[in-house]
This record gives structure tokens, C-alpha cells and sequence, in this order.
């Protein structure tokens, strides 16, 4: 929050971050005035100063947040992508809760999930990719659509292909989708193999820490039902 002065003298404690200076002088009344009487780089430098110098926080936001400068919280954030915020009151992430699932950064229901970052190579020899990276089929594409893959860190074919190339690719092992698993609220892909890191609300890890298992007398929702209280969804 930073205390700024208009060129009438009001005084005003405003929600004001670097990344929002170019947009705060073009659009708020006071900042617009200013910039007609001292000019843009004068108004720019001076409330750049201003954040500089108030003595106020530094905000960390969570990935697919949109900063949102709220009353009282001057690190409140909104998120895009179809991710909500979690939890509803004082969020720190945003999240893509069961039934929707990411596919491309983007939260949602989807009926397969091509890659969004396409790295086709055409050879004369057929279906090549560089060292390191293997030829897999993109899901809800024709029989000739591929792409180079790293199947060892690629969230959504770890280990191997999700679709297989039509030929010969019985050395290519069958890879899976981490985002698809049930219940994952965080996962990547190491060495080939899905790591859960966090597991949704209701669900916990299974005995070997690999995937989150549902659990009914975890659900948030049917607890809310159980003790007569109000849901709020995540």
C-alpha cells in the first residue's frame, strides 16, 4: 500500500505494484492529471519511488495466478486458466479440482490432450526425433500426427507414449498421463515415472506414495454434511 497525493492535495492510500504502474497511470484519475502536468516519466519515476520506498511486502504468487490487488491484502490474486483459488478464504494456489483436469495449463473436461508444443521432425527415413526424444502419437490428431517427446520429464507421457505410433515401435513402452491421475493435486514426471508431491482434499497417498487414493471420510463435502455445516468449494 503506498500513500499518494493528487495534484489537489488529496491523499490517498493506494494498492500500487512496479508491474502496474503503466496501467494505474492510464486509467486512474489522479495518476492521468499528474501525467498532464509533469508528463509521463515524471509521474512513472515518482510513484516508482513511492514503492520503493513504502513500507510494505513483497508478493509470491502461486502458478495461473492473476495478480489482484485487494483491500487489506495487497497480495490477492484471481487465477486464469480455469484454475480456482484454494483454499476460499486467504488462498496460497490455485488449483484444478476433480472432476476437471489439466490439459496444456488449462483447467477443464477434455476428451484426450494433444500436447500444445508440437516438435515434429520430418526425415526422409520416417519418424525420427533427436537424441534423447521419442516419436509418440498427439491424442485426437490423425494416425499421422506426432511428436519428439521426452518421455522422462513429459507430464503427459511419462515413461513412454500415451498413443503409440502405428510400424514398428515395440521398443517404445506404453507412457502415462501424471495429469490424469485421480485425486493429484501436484505431480511431475521423473526419470520416466509419475511423483506425487500433493494429494486434492479427500484424498490421501497410497502405501508406496505414488498416487492419492479417495478417501469418503476425508471429503470435505460429505464432512460439511455429516456436521450440519456449510460447503464452501474450493
Amino acid at each position: 500500500m503506498a500513500s499518494l497525493i493528487s495534484p489537489s492535495g488529496y491523499v490517498a492510500e493506494e494498492c500500487l505494484c512496479l508491474s502496474s504502474i503503466p496501467s494505474y497511470i492510464s486509467t486512474q484519475s489522479s495518476a492521468v492529471a499528474s501525467v498532464a502536468l509533469v508528463g509521463k516519466y515524471k509521474t512513472t519515476q515518482t510513484l516508482t519511488d513511492l514503492v520503493h520506498n513504502c513500507p510494505g511486502q513483497t508478493c509470491n504468487y502461486p502458478s495461473q495466478a492473476v495478480p489482484e490487488c485487494q483491500h487489506g491484502n495487497p497480495c490477492g490474486f484471481t487465477c486464469k486458466n480455469g484454475y480456482i483459488p484454494y483454499p476460499a478464504q486467504k488462498p496460497t494456489q490455485c488449483v484444478c479440482n476433480p472432476p476437471y483436469s489439466v490439459c496444456n495449463g488449462k483447467c477443464g473436461m477434455f476428451n484426450g490432450c494433444p500436447s500444445g508444443y508440437l516438435a515434429k521432425r520430418d526425415f526422409p527415413r520416417g519418424k525420427r526425433c533427436p537424441s534423447g526424444y521419442t516419436p509418440c502419437g498427439i491424442p485426437a490428431r490423425g494416425a499421422n500426427s506426432w511428436e519428439c517427446l521426452n518421455i522422462q520429464t513429459e507430464l503427459e507421457s511419462c515413461g513412454g507414449c500415451v498413443l503409440s505410433l502405428s510400424g514398428n515401435v515395440s521398443d517404445i513402452p506404453e507412457g502415462a498421463d501424471c495429469t490424469a491421475m485421480p485425486g493429484v493435486a501436484d505431480v511431475s514426471c521423473v526419470g520416466g515415472r509419475c511423483l506425487v508431491h500433493r494429494c486434492m482434499p479427500g484424498y490421501e497417498f497410497d502405501p508406496t506414495g505414488s498416487s492419492c487414493v479417495y478417501l469418503e471420510d476425508r471429503d470435505p463435502v460429505i464432512l460439511a454434511e455429516q456436521y450440519g455445516l456449510e460447503h464452501v468449494p474450493f
